[in-house]
């Protein structure tokens, strides 16, 4: 286009200048006698022949140059310089057959034109384009009219246009990202990466419609965003949608658009990526994140998420919801007997039966060990109790692994919302206390959260509380009761038992700060002070010359489990200086469930040379093949099997084989709890020798004791 206006005004400039001549002419011949007019037509000529702002020349036939504008001076010549001088000194040699044949054409009587390049005074090269016209004289030519316009800045535009029309072709079809160019809904120009990125060739796409390769869900977006960048509405956009490939598999593009003029018409360019793989990183991502990955259920983050919107939800519809929160009754029993993998399978096989106990809509989440959450959306306390109950129906059924059979059973609380919280943190507080208390009411049960439970949940947080300070303030002290040999009726030892002075409550008791002390850890440090304070005081007696007696001391399964146990032991004992054989260490029965550790720390505890019994005798887990492994001394009858001696023949009958097995197995034996005369008669007449209880005194401080018993052993 731009060529052709060139050429347009070339003509019309050498129209003038004919037209003007030709004027001239005429008014030469009418008014030749008219000096005036001759005059006025030679400033005519020469203002156009001058003034003009291209370079004109007159050659004569052999192409020397007769005469010349002073336009010649863009070029850096004066008009002077160039008389008499041919024109083929200033022509590329490229050009200079093509020149000379237009200019021959010119004297031939024919105009022509033609581009070339030149040489200026500077020796630089010059673009131009050459009009030549012959000059008539009375029908003859005597030489050749050449206007030249320099267009060395429009070809080294129009190489530069080129230039970059061909590296952006050569980057777009190139190009890692699609592109392409819409109007009116359908594609006119596609890159080769977007036919790959689509499956499709290059014949398919062009003219196809936008609606043929959106994924339907997504059309209604990219057709809202065309229509806004149409209506100029938004400039560049990014965003993402989904496409259908040629071989019908969804991708995921990422696209920037903006709105151009195409072939004189708007149209809508645009690149994308395709960022399917991306996407599904990020989808396995946020999975893994939000999803407990041994049962592949939510995990608590996204519980709390989905808590979330169900208040949002109940609230705006004026509805209610329901938060089960149920833990496994034992399950570390199983960890520790049978191995984490056999308890990372039955974590699997619970999971699949909560599954099959909830509809779909239902939400359980695995919040972490053993504890797992059931949402029930839009449900109440009737649905709740059904679910809980189909729950603890589904769980009973035994699991079976390895050849073993396992009874795993679920304790279960429930929150309401809004009744029991108003918020997501609230409400799993709320049902993890209703949890609680169904293990204690004797787990495998459900119970719904009442305020009551707050009440004493705080009153044990500010138990806990208490208890610190009880430690550090020195609070605590033990009472004695005295353990008797039923032959002699002589006190040969007595258990240390830990009491809770408080300064404003009195003495707390035991049964009340023990399990706050347990499932906070307390029991550890306060278990240290217990046996540390217990050799003090014994050895104390025996320097007032008291006779020797063994004291026995409680050793939690938390504390007997700490790393330490040994070190401690034996530093209390070389502390103090009170010899290995006056201190009883009492553990329980729970600690077989791990026999290998346990015997290991036995040994290490026998090696410092203190006794150790088992307390609460027959009212745990022990297994008699771990029992003959355990180095021990003492076996201890718990009081439940004594109190009903010697009435009832099935407390008898426990108890005498408990005695029988101790002394095949070479232990020492206790009972614990005796109240009554007949009690003592029936224990020596099985042949146990060693009792305690409330017939001959219930604990005593340790100044009482004192006086009671160790005084009475003076001498």
């Amino acid at each position: 286009m731009e060529e052709i206006t060139l050429w347009v005004g070339f003509a019309i400039e050498i129209v003038l200048i004919i037209a003007t001549i030709l004027i001239i002419s005429s008014h030469l011949r009418r008014n030749s006698r008219n000096n005036t007019n001759i005059q006025l037509n030679e400033q005519y000529y020469k203002s156009l022949f001058e003034e003009n702002p291209d370079a004109i020349f007159i050659f004569d036939l052999n192409g020397k140059f007769v005469v010349a504008n002073k336009a010649v001076s863009i070029y850096g010549f004066r008009a002077e310089e160039l008389i008499d001088k041919p024109f083929t000194g200033f022509i590329l040699p490229k050009d200079l057959e093509k020149v000379t044949a237009h200019f021959l054409q010119a004297v031939e009587g024919t105009a022509s034109n033609c581009d070339c390049t030149i040489l200026d005074k500077n020796r630089q090269q010059r673009e131009i384009s050459i009009t030549n016209i012959p000059i008539f004289v009375n029908k003859e030519i005597y030489g050749v009219y050449t206007i030249i316009k320099d267009i060395t800045e429009h070809k080294k535009a129009q190489s530069d246009l080129m230039e970059a029309e061909a590296k952006y072709r050569s980057l777009i079809e190139n190009s890692l990202v699609g592109v392409y160019i819409m109007q009116d809904g359908k594609l006119v120009y596609v890159n080769p990466r977007l036919c790959e990125m689509s499956g499709y060739n290059r014949e398919d796409l062009l003219g196809l419609n936008v609606s043929e390769f959106i994924y339907p869900e997504d059309l209604p977006l990219v057709n809202e965003n065309m229509r806004k960048r149409f209506n100029d509405e938004t400039g560049t956009m990014k965003y993402e949608y989904r496409a259908i490939r040629k071989d019908q598999s969804v991708i995921t593009f990422e696209l920037y658009g903006s709105k151009i003029v195409y072939e004189g018409r708007d149209a809508i360019i645009g690149t994308v990526i395709d960022i399917t793989e991306r996407k599904n990183t990020e989808k396995m991502i946020k999975h893994m994140a939000y999803h407990d990955q041994l049962t592949d259920l939510p995990n608590r983050y996204l519980l709390r998420e989905k808590l979330n919107e169900a208040i949002r939800a109940s609230k705006q519809n004026n509805c209610h919801f329901a938060l089960l929160f149920l833990d496994l009754d034992r399950f570390k029993a199983i960890n520790d007997t049978m191995g984490h993998e056999v308890g990372d399978q039955v974590l699997i096989e619970i999971a699949e039966r909560l599954r099959d106990s909830v509809e779909e809509k239902d939400i359980i989440s695995r919040y972490g060990g053993d504890d797992f959450s059931v949402l029930l959306p839009e449900s109440g306390e009737q649905r709740a109790s059904q679910v809980a109950s189909q729950i603890l129906t589904k769980l009973s059924l035994p699991l079976t692994f390895e050849h073993h059979e396992i009874l795993v059973t679920p304790s279960i609380g429930i929150s309401l919302f809004p009744y029991h919280g108003q918020n997501s943190e609230r409400l799993i507080k709320n049902a993890d206390l209703a949890m609680y208390h169904a293990k204690s009411l004797g787990r495998n049960n459900f119970q719904f959260f009442d305020e009551e439970l707050n009440k004493k949940a705080q009153h044990e947080l500010d138990l806990e509380i208490n208890l610190r300070k009880a430690l550090e303030q020195n609070q605590l002290v033990l009472f004695y009761q005295p353990q008797v040999n039923l032959e002699t009726n002589q006190v040969y030892g007595a258990e240390a038992l830990m009491r809770w002075i408080h300064p404003e409550k009195g003495i707390v008791p035991p049964a009340e700060f023990i399990p706050i002390a347990e499932e906070s850890g307390l029991i550890i440090p306060m278990g240290e002070w217990a046996i540390r304070t217990a050799c003090q005081e014994n050895k104390k007696w025996q320097l007032a010359g008291f006779s020797p007696i063994t004291v026995s001391v409680n050793i939690s399964a938390k504390q007997f489990f700490q790393s330490n146990l040994v070190e401690i032991v034996k530093s209390a004992l070389t502390d103090t200086g009170l010899e290995p054989n006056f201190l009883e260490l009492e553990i329980t029965e729970s600690i077989t469930m791990d026999v290998e550790r346990s015997i290991s720390t036995l040994l290490e505890l026998k090696n410092l040379g203190v006794k150790i019994s088992i307390d609460d005798f027959g009212t745990g887990y022990s297994s008699l093949n771990y029992l003959r492994r355990l180095p021990i001394d003492k076996l201890k009858i718990d009081q439940s099997f004594i109190r009903d001696c010697p009435n009832d023949i099935n407390s008898n009958t426990i108890v005498r084989t408990i005695i029988v097995m101790a002394h095949l197995l070479k232990l020492h034996v206790k009972a614990e709890g005796v109240d009554k005369a007949e009690q003592v008669s029936f224990l020596l007449e099985q042949g146990c020798k060693e009792a305690q209880g409330y017939l001959f005194s219930k604990p005593l401080p340790v100044t009482e004791f004192e006086t009671d018993f160790m005084q009475k052993r003076l001498g």
